[in-house]
């Protein structure tokens, strides 16, 4: 037996009434599977780029001993042994790479910004970028946007900056620590290469910082080695020196500092964005949702009003 609804309305007589406007469901699922086909085909192709890594663990030697014996005198040099020996720095790396003056500054570095704003597709014949001209002119070499305050014609650091990000997604496995990072973008070629360069720019940019750092604790440990005259002491300056030697020579031999590729980035041949097939199916579901829900309310207004 059905069970009753509202005023011996049943499920069963819902399903007859559905039934009895089917047409009316298919048309509109039809219509709106025909919208969702216009719409996907004038969504513009994207591909992603993507590369695994893993972080590179620093041999901690003689270190962790200095940091647990001589911690404090460390941190009167301005030295942080805990941070440099053992450690795992793709966590601090990942927090740069999304931080706005890393971003900034790789957007500058590259010429990015028109490209990144200004772009509306990709040419696969001519394979070039296809550059929106009311945004930015070419020819004249300036921006042509039109834009509301507090927002600039040509782009800020935080415009650009939110840009990138909604381009670049990083992906942490915290139990193998695998790192995945994926751009998406109009152009394979350049989704690929810019992923590249964002790999080789943040090595590089924790290899110099560890340099400099390393750089100006050797100078003061040899400053301050000269107004020591304990013997012990002289042995744990040296031992500290040494270390800060050690490091001085990794971020020069390491070419791969923080992060070692596992699998590189190659050039993606399928699009990732959009799902033509997906966004027609749904639409059509949508439609015949729609309808239904439009029907089935019409059924209870009547039955309500008897």
């Amino acid at each position: 037996m059905s069970q009753p609804l509202n005023k011996g309305i049943s499920v069963i007589e819902l399903f007859k009434e559905l039934y009895l406007h089917k047409f009316s469901i298919i048309g509109v699922s039809s219509l709106f599977f025909i919208i969702s086909i216009v719409i996907s085909l004038n969504l513009t192709n994207r591909y992603t780029a993507k590369v695994t890594l893993v972080g590179v663990v620093a041999d901690s030697g003689g270190l962790a001993a200095l940091a647990k014996n001589f911690g404090g005198l460390a941190s009167v040099a301005g030295l942080n042994l805990g941070a440099s020996g053992g450690e795992d720095k793709s966590a601090i790396a990942i927090e740069i790479i999304k931080s706005r003056k890393f971003i900034n500054d790789f957007v500058v570095k590259h010429d990015l910004s028109i490209p990144l704003v200004a772009s509306k597709g990709y040419n696969v014949l001519t394979d070039e970028l296809e550059i929106d001209h009311n945004v930015f002119d070419l020819k004249e070499n300036k921006w042509m946007r039109e834009v509301e305050l507090p927002k600039t014609v040509e782009p800020s650091a935080w415009e650009i900056h939110k840009t990138f990000l909604d381009l670049l997604k990083i992906e942490q496995d915290i139990k193998t620590g695998f790192v995945t990072i994926s751009i998406e973008f109009y152009s394979p070629k350049l989704a690929k290469k810019w992923l590249e360069l964002l790999i080789i720019e943040i090595n590089e940019k924790i290899k110099n910082n560890d340099k400099k750092e390393a750089k100006k604790s050797i100078i003061f440990l040899n400053k301050a080695l000269d107004n020591v005259t304990n013997s012990n002491m002289q042995q744990t300056f040296y031992q500290l020196i040494e270390e800060q030697t050690k490091t001085l020579m990794l971020t020069e031999s390491k070419k791969e500092y923080v992060f070692k590729t596992i699998s590189p980035a190659y050039l993606p041949e399928r699009k990732s964005f959009p799902n033509r097939i997906v966004i027609c199916i749904s639409g059509g579901f949508l439609g015949a949702i729609i309808m239904s829900f439009w029907i089935i309310s019409r059924y209870f207004y009547r039955n309500e009003r008897i």
